[in-house]
């Protein structure tokens, strides 16, 4: 309903309060063209009386408009319900492979490291993957690592106990013998004596043996020392391992070269070492036989290689190769190879280590 007055509106119940109030200058005017004013001649247009003056009432229903609304109304039932629908459709994919992400990560926490965690995309559930992958593969190595470490403290400790047996029945049979005064000469009893004492240093080379090897993997991470020169480190050690040589009937041929290249290692197991290297000579090197130290360089590290002659008939009471088994572990703990060869009657263990860049000092 609309009502006029003198050719105004001034008053609406479709158009807002604002439209028609206080005669406003923009309400639309009847005009002399229509019979009516500004109306079609099917208008119920009525004239109604008031103690203020005459007013023309405009009756009319605007179909479009309510039409217009109860669409606007539709369609957005229409949207709000098919949103979710919508959503749901377009996230599948990415629900499927979360889904699939958690029955592989539930497959890791029960120990299987083997089935890969499936990379695909390129968003940050791709990137997620990725981590979890390698996270996999990482713990795969370290399971793999610690039952080959597993492995090799049981086959150290299997074979120990063997070759600790074998000096100890030795040792228990003269001792008894010398307790029961088995002998028949002076001469004999002296020769059980410098048997027992044989066997007893040979408990103890076992014992230094596996206490070097404890010492040396109880220590998870060695810290290097700063780089030096080739000779500064190895001339002491070297110096200590020849005179002892020597001092037993052992010669030693020295071909050091002239190279003096920059090593990273840790000195404390470079004298540890050698050491070890020196007591398997003087046990099991062939006196009649030089003893050959010499440089060696190979693709970017340097160090030396030791090789002898075996004695003959000589047994190896150290089966377990404790000493070498050590000799590998402080290598690797310094970045470093260790190379062990055998062929008929020489051995050869050759030691790399890293070369360090060389460093020019600024002016």
């Amino acid at each position: 309903m609309e009502l006029y007055r003198d050719q105004k509106l001034i008053y609406s119940s479709y158009a807002p309060r604002h439209y028609y109030k206080n005669n406003d200058p923009e309400a639309p005017e009847l005009t002399d063209s229509h019979q009516h004013g500004p109306f079609y001649d099917w208008s119920p247009v009525y004239t109604l009386n008031f103690s203020d003056g005459e007013i023309t009432a405009l009756l009319y229903y605007n179909g479009f408009d309510a039409c217009y609304s109860i669409c606007c109304d539709l369609l957005l039932i229409i949207c709000l319900a098919s949103f979710p629908l919508f959503f749901l459709w377009g996230s599948r994919g990415i629900v499927k492979y979360i889904v699939q992400l958690s029955e592989e990560i539930q497959a890791m926490e029960g120990g299987d490291l083997d089935h890969p965690i499936t990379v695909q995309g390129s968003d940050e559930l791709t990137t997620l993957a990725s981590s979890l992958d390698s996270m996999r593969l990482t713990l795969r190595q370290q399971h793999e690592d610690e039952a080959a470490a597993a492995a090799k403290v049981k086959n150290l400790i299997t074979e120990m106990s063997h070759d600790l047996r074998t000096p100890l029945t030795t040792l228990l049979l003269y001792t008894e013998i010398l307790r029961h005064r088995k002998y028949e000469t002076t001469a004999q009893a002296e020769d059980y004596l410098a048997k027992i004492d044989t066997k007893a240093r040979q408990l103890k080379q076992l014992s230094d043996n596996l206490f070097e090897y404890a010492l040396v993997t109880r220590d998870t991470v060695a810290v290097l020392d700063p780089p030096t020169r080739f000779s500064q480190i190895f001339e002491e050690p070297l110096t200590e391992m020849v005179g002892e040589l020597q001092e037993r009937s052992f010669a030693c041929a020295l071909d050091l070269g002239e190279e003096d290249d920059t090593l990273t290692v840790k000195e404390q197991y470079v004298h540890r070492i050698l050491d070890n290297i020196t007591s398997n000579l003087l046990k099991y090197a062939d006196p009649a036989q030089d003893i050959s130290v010499r440089f060696v360089k190979e693709n970017g590290k340097a160090g030396l290689a030791f090789e002898n002659a075996v004695l003959p008939g000589q047994h190896r009471t150290d089966s377990t190769k404790v000493g070498l088994t050590s000799i590998e572990t402080m290598m690797e703990k310094m970045h470093a190879v260790c190379r062990i060869e055998q062929s008929g009657e020489r051995f050869c263990i050759t030691l790399l280590f890293p070369i360090a860049l060389s460093v020019t000092p600024q002016a």
